[in-house]
């Protein structure tokens, strides 16, 4: 807009010096040509200005835009040096399955979350010792690692609709395990939603994996669905 407003001034400037300093009868105590050479002078001086102008300008722009990349630059340095990073995966597991300080013990039926305790008691691990053969009752291990730069805080780990809050620091691995009953069903689907932090509340991501659990006849068996990766989420 600015380049258009300059090329108009141009165009313009000439025929207004025409129509009222070389075209008009007024006297004056200096000829067309004394004019023409001063009117010349100052013109190009004028130019000269909104020239210098219109570069100090455009330098300022490209110095606001390299400020506002190195600050996102840093920030995004800033970010990636706490950043946590959550590795998942799932097995089987039996009575004698080592239970940590930060372990959680879902317990489920029917697919829905009825409890969630923080240990395994001595009548549990009789009881998964007695029902390993039998297929309605499932024995899951869900594993979470974090292998990333920095802790996940203010995390909520969200089963089938019921969420538990936990921390996993950097390099912890934090296990769920899932003591469930199928009852009469034959399939029973889950849905794993992980939502945290980093300590810094620089980022705020989640992460989330779908499967299901199949008794076929006498055997149990794991079917992936869906894993959706760890996305950052832009909060307002």
């Amino acid at each position: 807009m600015k380049i258009i407003g300059f090329i108009a001034l141009i165009i313009v400037v000439p025929l207004l010096i025409d129509l009222f300093i070389f075209g008009n009868a007024f006297p004056s105590n200096i000829d067309n040509q004394a004019w023409a050479g001063f009117l010349g002078s100052y013109l190009g001086g004028i130019a000269t200005l909104v020239a210098v102008f219109i570069t100090i300008s455009d330098n300022n722009k490209k110095i606001e835009e390299q400020k506002l990349y190195e600050q996102e630059r840093i920030a995004e340095e800033k970010k990636a040096a706490v950043k946590p990073y959550l590795d998942t995966r799932y097995i089987f597991f039996n009575e004698d399955a080592e239970f940590g300080l930060n372990d959680r013990v879902f317990d489920i039926k029917d697919g829905i979350v009825d409890k969630v305790r923080y240990g395994l008691t001595s009548m549990d691990e009789k009881y998964i010792k007695m029902r390993q053969t039998v297929p309605s009752f499932v024995y899951l291990k869900y594993i979470i690692r974090n292998i990333g730069a920095g802790s996940a805080v203010n995390m909520q780990v969200n089963v089938n609709g019921f969420s538990e809050k936990i921390t996993i620091a950097k390099d912890e691995t934090v296990n769920l395990y899932m003591l469930i009953s199928l009852g009469n069903e034959k399939s029973v689907p889950f849905n794993v939603l992980l939502d945290y932090w980093d300590v810094e509340k620089r980022a705020h991501y989640n992460q989330s994996e779908e499967f299901e659990i199949i008794i076929d006849g006498t055997h149990q068996k794991i079917q992936d669905k869906e894993r959706k990766p760890q996305i950052e989420i832009k909060n307002p």
